[in-house]
């Protein structure tokens, strides 16, 4: 799959206007941008909803392709090849989503029930004059208001009504027979993975550790890691770090110094090192340059 385009947003390959794991657009003014056509692609960490309030569109999802009408929901997972084309009189929403501030907002419980939710392609047709149609109606205003507001804690809102818009969509679902999920136990290791990660990065564990609570050989990690993100173990546990290097550096006054030593760092110069061999700048340009842009 070298040849399909990754992007971060449709023709963007790099998270320039992302905004703490969401982002959010009307379909009416997105699409004419691209002429109502979005080629095939995939995004590697993100999941993408495409509220369709009325008129239809022609999804290609891999190797399917078919027309829908609204209204309706369209889910595309990480990693799943997509794309549209769109009848001028379309009216909705296309919400793109961090995979990992998604499953933030589930217990354990929750994303196991809802775990088809978050890994397959799916197509939920709604009966316009179901409670549900008006619910959905009334979330996506809510959340292009809250996605263009400064409020207070507006990741915890915005999360919130994505919660809400995910438990409508496992309501409104009659899977097809072959929409069905069946369980994969190597998908289940793979998050498990993935929290031991949020609760463990700043320890920096080993590969090998995290590997030993999981019951498997390193081997079989990365191979997991490899075929479910891209990526094998260690670039994910880096790719942690760097992450959450970055938002103490745009969002705190903190210095590189105390950001290494929070991070778990022994060294602040095998940090910068760190930092600088993945971004291609120090921690202290990065900053700088984060706030010549007028990010906060």
């Amino acid at each position: 799959m070298s040849d399909i385009p990754h992007y971060f947003l449709y023709g963007e390959a790099s998270p320039s206007e992302f905004m703490e794991g969401l982002h959010i657009a009307f379909l009416e003014e997105s699409l004419p941008k691209h002429n109502f056509e979005i080629h095939p692609h995939r995004h590697d960490n993100l999941h993408q909803l495409l509220i369709v309030e009325q008129g239809s569109v022609l999804a290609q999802i891999n190797e399917r392709c078919r027309e829908e009408s609204g209204p309706c929901i369209l889910s595309i997972p990480p990693k799943e090849v997509h794309g549209f084309v769109h009848q001028p009189d379309v009216r909705g929403y296309i919400i793109t989503i961090s995979q990992v501030f998604l499953l933030q907002l589930f217990s354990d419980t929750e994303r196991e029930e809802f775990q088809y939710l978050f890994r397959t392609p799916l197509v939920a047709r709604l009966e316009p004059d179901r409670h549900t149609v008006r619910a959905i109606e009334y979330l996506g205003p809510q959340l292009m208001s809250e996605f263009a507001s400064k409020e207070v804690a507006q990741s915890s809102m915005i999360g919130a009504y994505l919660k809400v818009l995910f438990v409508l969509l496992r309501r409104s679902l009659k899977p097809e027979p072959d929409e069905v999920h069946q369980q994969d136990e190597r998908i289940a290791v793979y998050e498990q993975f993935m929290t031991l990660l949020e609760d463990h990065y700043l320890q920096h564990w080993s590969v090998d550790q995290y590997a030993d609570v999981l019951g498997f050989s390193a081997g079989r990690l990365n191979r997991l890691c490899q075929r479910y993100s891209g990526q094998n173990a260690m670039q994910i546990i880096h790719e942690r770090l760097l992450t959450e290097a970055k938002r103490q550096l745009i969002y705190t006054q903190l210095s590189s110094k105390e950001i290494c030593y929070k991070l778990g760092f022994k060294d602040p110069g095998y940090f910068s090192r760190f930092f600088s061999r993945h971004t291609g700048i120090t921690p202290g340009k990065y900053k700088k340059q984060v706030r010549e842009q007028g990010r906060p």
